[in-house]
């Protein structure tokens, strides 16, 4: 009978060790989850809350809200943003890989024989816009990184710039549509959003 006992306190004993560590695994499962949960949340409230303040400005083209939330939950690191000076980076990065495909597109159109004379000249000046845009992209970003803000402000607002005077030059002279209106407003309200996602300059 004493052996018996052993051997039942020894099952027992294993068993409730075994459901200590099933309850331990799945808290652990829970708080994981739970803390992901979590950051998921604050990451898409500093979005939309971005996002409500940029779509402030009653300039054209206008940002507007699902553009700006779309465009920031679609790139990788959206998800880990914390802060607006989070979310700044985050859109030169989208801007960059804009103006490639707007440069892709121009050169497209260069090549096309039905081009008028007066589209091809506007899209000369907009390809030469864009050409600059990465070494700007890199301009700024070192900006950010040395928290010198009024500059890097300077350089979103030349950024905004450049994308309105793209759309002016077919207004000039003999006026015709932009054919790269839509790619165009939608790199020009990306700058906006760069201007209201860096923070203002400390007076001195």
């Amino acid at each position: 009978m004493k052996i018996f006992s052993t051997k039942t306190t020894t099952i027992t004993t294993s068993y409730s060790n075994k459901s200590n560590s099933v309850m331990m695994n799945s808290y652990t499962c829970f708080l994981a989850f739970f803390c992901i949960l979590l950051v998921s949340v604050s990451c898409n409230n500093i979005i939309q809350e971005a996002c409500n303040k940029a779509v402030k400005s009653d300039s054209q083209p206008k940002v507007t809200f699902n553009f700006c939330v779309g465009s920031l939950e679609k790139h990788p690191k959206g998800e880990m943003a914390r802060s607006y000076e989070d979310l700044a980076p985050i859109t030169l990065h989208i801007m960059k890989s804009a103006a490639k495909h707007v440069s892709f597109i121009i050169s497209k159109m260069m090549k096309t024989k039905n081009v008028d004379i007066h589209t091809r000249a506007g899209l000369e000046v907009c390809a030469q816009l864009y050409s600059l845009v990465d070494s700007d992209v890199q301009r700024i970003n070192g900006y950010l990184k040395a928290k010198d803000y009024f500059s890097a402000k300077t350089g979103a607002s030349g950024l905004v710039t450049s994308s309105v005077t793209c759309e002016d030059v077919f207004k000039e002279g003999k006026k015709t549509v932009s054919p790269i209106a839509k790619e165009n407003n939608d790199f020009c309200r990306l700058a906006k959003m760069l201007l209201t996602f860096i923070p203002d300059a400390k007076s001195e």
